[in-house]
């Protein structure tokens, strides 16, 4: 049976988006941002963002793009490989 793989990279964008973020998320964020302290949030989250939470998103599609599967059965594999 065939994998199924995405046409274009601008599809692939909007779906890992719709999928990590949400439409809640959207609608609720300035919101609470405003409740809970207004721009001082905002500091720690793209400092967390860009230190963490891009970086294993690169290394999560990564891997699964190099082993085509989903997270768990990527990192299955890639431990296979690494253990010799």
């Amino acid at each position: 049976m065939a994998r199924e793989v995405w046409n274009t990279r601008v599809g692939f964008i909007l779906a890992a988006i719709g999928s990590a973020v949400g439409l809640g998320n959207i609608w609720r964020f300035s919101y609470m941002a405003y409740e809970n302290g207004g721009g001082a949030f905002l500091i720690p989250y793209f400092v967390a963002l860009l230190t963490a939470g891009i970086p294993l998103m690169i290394l999560e599609f990564g891997l699964g793009s190099k082993f085509r599967g989903s997270a768990p059965l990527s990192l299955k594999r890639a431990k296979k490989v690494s253990s010799g």
